[in-house]
């Protein structure tokens, strides 16, 4: 996976685990996630900010794409950490199927159930 679907996948998995507190789909992905973050953002100002943010209020799109950015930035500079978090979303969907569908085609990301990404141009 690029980067950018890395921490769009991330987001996907964080949000409704912030949003609904942690509930049974997604307790043990987002709790795994959340912990991989903290640890590699430690020391990072902005990114922990965007932590802190995303916590605050999950569903500020704002803040989902402040976090988004962190993760592809240091996605894009660590190898090892972005096979880390290709590991656990791979986890995620292990753990409830369904419930993570990650698309690329030509540079377009889709996120969710029924998603479908089309390239440059295209329409759906």
């Amino acid at each position: 996976m690029d980067p950018i679907t890395v921490a769009t996948g991330v987001l996907t998995v964080l949000t409704p685990f912030l949003v609904e507190g942690g509930k049974a789909a997604a307790r043990k992905a987002g709790e795994a996630l959340w912990a991989a973050l903290e640890k590699r953002f430690k020391g990072n100002p902005a990114a922990e900010t965007a932590l802190v943010d995303l916590k605050a209020t999950p569903e500020d799109a704002d803040n989902q794409a402040a976090l988004r950015k962190e993760i592809r930035k240091l996605a894009e500079a660590d190898a090892a950490f972005k096979a880390e978090l290709e590991k656990l979303l791979a986890a995620a969907e292990a753990e409830a199927p369904g419930s993570v569908h990650i698309e690329v085609r030509d540079g377009a990301a889709a996120v969710g159930a029924g998603a479908q990404a089309v390239g440059k141009g295209g329409v759906i």
